[in-house]
């Protein structure tokens, strides 16, 4: 019997409320397209996936209850006797009851009436954690007859009967600890001695010395490898009947300090509204120019220490809002095709999306949680950081707001105990990183939770907590007569764009400054922008009057701009006749090589593109015209964008398992399967008995699971995961997130098969 076999009688005998727990506990069961029935719940549990990604997530004591059934099982005793899972534990069968029942509530393990029910996916037959080797069947299967009776004869049992009686007797006998026991005083002291090191945690060899008594007598064995193994049941024999294995049902003790809620929750804002205003300067700077990778396209020490500088961030906030905007498809990595022979490979760049367009903040936000939260699986391994970090949130989100761990370290064993299966050598360093990156991202605040925080554990309420936890953000600056905006708490994205736009950023803490200068007015001038309306858009984010040396600045900055015009045509300078013999006699611009053509006009020998920056090195405000004369503005629109980050729909948010429980219960158990050529047939007779073979193509896709366009009565859909009823097709929506059931006569099979993963 199979373990989806298994797992099939035991979901049919559970009522509603029993199966929505093994679905709520195994939410990866219910992703798309989910389960018809409790034949396909029942595959999808027993899949090795699914199992090890909940074995993940056990704490200790429940690792600790399924190893000792699966020794239990490993030696024979099959169910496992509860009483003997409590004495190998050193605890009461009441303990081991609640333990199997929460076991059972993950489609772990179960209990029935002779004892624990173990799987077939989960026995084991290694025990390195508890020091114990292989079973003792095992080893002896690998010995041919006639040296099973030969160990039969040495040990006093039978050795006339054929290989099977020989191996049951024998097997018998190891699983006897007394009669072991009884054995091993015969043995010399020497061997005594190493028999027992050996059965003190170390069951496999790569040497030993000479111990031919241990291996006459079976307590030792020699494998293919070239080790000597010592099997689980002479190990659990030669440790005594009081041996027991490592139980700790209590988990770690730890203090906790009240931060304060409204500490924490301020806190949260003014890191919620950093990292906007980080990504969006870093999507910003990458529109200007596109960000440069590493050659195995990383991101470099080099590139985060330079927009640390540009945008006035740390080196850590910086590789955080590069690494999110990259997964939530906020940047692209531009992979240059391959060099030609003798050519230097480009370097790849990481540039913005050019078909998305920008979120508003709130909602740019929850994608960004997101994507920390839940970010796409790598693949051919589990993704340690992702697991580490949503465990630390749900620990800390169990104390009431406002409350942390008052220590690291505490966390760090409290992490241990509710996952010790995680696989990594470094769960410590682990636990800091998503400490760190909590704070950043405002999910944690001084070690607490905070409501972004619980929010994603409960994801309904996202929407609610973030668009609050945004609004808070400062929309007005305070300007001052010299020549400062200061923005006391956090500015909102929109302030700080235009800010950066118009003002150099000095200073970022409590409160964010921003210093004017005429260069930095003379910028915002060279994107185009016009005296009035820079005028305008400051005034609307002043808290008071605009002073009027920002405004004086500003006009002057606007009359001067474009006192001097380079011209396309090879490179002209045209300009008034004073400010021209002024450009001709500074001794900064003669590399240009300008010379007086007309009393308006001046030639340069380098390009316009190199003449506009050395005017404006020289302290000069030069305009950029087209050889029509038409002012030529920096490249800053982006094409028109196409797509549209949204928030999920009702529909998108994680399915609830008593409902998909109380459907599940109310269909049949199992269905059939489609068979292979049955829907070509079946289609075969809606087309009058002649498929194209394109048309048997697709249907053979759809029988594979792939998915197919269809038109169904003048609707487009694409369809996968068929089952044949009849004369009706109930297939899966990938469009609509559900099933449908489509009338053989009323499917038209399209010309061509969507490319879509269902990974």
């Amino acid at each position: 019997m199979t373990t989806a076999d298994e797992l099939l009688g035991r979901l049919a005998s559970l009522d509603q409320t029993a199966l929505a727990k093994v679905l709520a506990h195994r939410p990866d069961v219910l992703e798309d397209p989910w389960p018809r029935r409790l034949d396909v719940v029942a595959a999808r549990l027993g899949a090795a996936e699914s199992i090890d990604a909940v074995l993940l997530r056990l704490p200790t004591p429940l690792v600790q209850v399924m190893r000792a059934v699966q020794l239990c099982y490993a030696v024979g005793r099959r169910p496992a006797p509860v009483e003997e899972v409590a004495r190998l534990l050193g605890t009461d069968a009441g303990t081991v009851e609640s333990a199997v029942d929460e076991l059972g509530e993950r489609a772990l393990l179960w209990r029935d009436p002779d004892g624990v029910v173990l799987p077939d996916l989960l026995r084991r037959n290694s025990f390195g954690p508890e020091g114990l080797g292989r079973p003792v069947a095992e080893l002896l299967g690998e010995l041919g007859t006639s040296r099973l009776a030969k160990l039969s004869r040495t040990l006093g049992l039978p050795d006339d009967l054929r290989k099977p009686q020989l191996l049951l007797g024998l097997v018998r006998f190891f699983r006897d600890g007394d009669g072991v026991r009884e054995v091993f005083a015969t043995a010399p002291e020497e061997t005594r001695k190493l028999l027992l090191d050996m059965a003190g945690g170390v069951p496999e060899v790569d040497g030993v010395a000479p111990a031919g008594w241990a291996f006459d007598h079976g307590f030792l064995f020699g494998t293919y490898f070239g080790t000597v193994a010592m099997p689980i049941e002479v190990s659990l024999a030669l440790r005594g009947p009081g041996h027991q294995l490592p139980f700790t049902p209590e988990e770690p003790e730890f203090a906790v300090t009240h931060t304060g809620v409204e500490a924490a929750e301020a806190a949260s804002s003014a890191a919620a509204l950093r990292l906007l205003d980080r990504v969006s300067a870093i999507v910003d700077l990458a529109a200007a120019e596109p960000l440069p990778l590493l050659k195995d396209g990383t991101i470099g020490t080099r590139l985060v220490k330079k927009l640390a500088k540009d945008t006035g961030g740390t080196p850590a906030e910086i590789e955080l809002a590069i690494d999110l905007a990259a997964q939530a498809g906020l940047l692209l990595a531009d992979e240059p095709p391959p060099p030609r022979r003798g050519q230097k490979a480009p370097t790849p760049t990481l540039a913005p999306t050019p078909d998305l367009a920008r979120p508003e903040p709130a909602l740019l936000y929850r994608l960004l949680l997101t994507t920390w939260w839940d970010p796409a699986p790598p693949e051919f391994e589990t993704d340690v950081e992702a697991l580490v970090r949503r465990l630390v949130v749900r620990l800390l989100a169990r104390l009431d707001p406002g409350d942390a761990v008052s220590e690291v370290d505490a966390l760090v064993r409290l992490a241990e105990w509710h996952a010790p299966l995680m696989p990594t050598d470094d769960l410590a360093g682990h636990v800091r990183d998503a400490l760190g990156e909590g704070e950043l991202l405002g999910v944690i605040a001084h070690g607490a939770v905070t409501a972004a925080g619980r929010a994603l554990l409960a994801p309904e309420k996202l929407v609610e907590v973030t668009s609050e936890l945004v609004a808070r953000a400062r929309t007005t600056a305070l300007f001052g007569t010299d020549l400062t905006a200061i923005v006391p708490g956090s500015p909102d994205a929109r302030l700080a764009a235009l800010l950066d736009r118009v003002a150099d950023r000095e200073a970022q803490g409590t409160a964010t400054s921003w210093r004017f200068s005429p260069a930095s007015v003379r910028r915002a001038f060279d994107q185009g922008t016009q005296a009035a309306e820079l005028l305008g858009e400051l005034g609307a984010i002043a808290a008071g009057e605009l002073p009027q040396p920002l405004v004086y600045l500003v006009n002057d900055v606007a009359r001067r701009h474009g006192e001097a015009q380079v011209i396309e045509v090879a490179s002209v300078v045209v300009g008034e006749p004073a400010v021209l013999a002024e450009l001709a006699a500074h001794r900064k611009l003669a590399k240009l090589g300008l010379r007086s053509v007309a009393p308006t006009v001046l030639t340069s020998t380098v390009d316009a593109s190199r003449t506009l920056e050395a005017l404006r090195e020289a302290g000069y405000a030069p305009t950029r015209h087209a050889a029509d004369g038409s002012i030529v503005l920096p490249a800053r629109e982006q094409a028109e964008p196409t797509m549209a980050v949204r928030d999920p729909e009702p529909g998108e948010l994680p399915p609830d398992p008593g409902d998909h429980a109380a459907r599940l219960l109310a269909a049949p158990a199992s269905g059939p399967g489609m068979l292979r050529g049955r829907l070509a047939r079946a289609m075969s007779d809606r087309y009058a008995g002649r498929l194209t073979p394109k048309q048997q193509q697709l249907c053979w896709q759809l029988e594979a699971g792939l998915p197919v366009d269809v038109d169904y009565g003048g609707e487009h859909l694409v369809i996968a995961y068929p089952e044949l009823d009849g004369d009706v097709l109930d297939v899966w929506s990938l469009g609509e997130r559900t099933y449908r059931r489509l009338e053989l006569a009323r499917i038209e099979l399209a010309q061509a098969s969507t490319a879509v993963s269902l990974a």
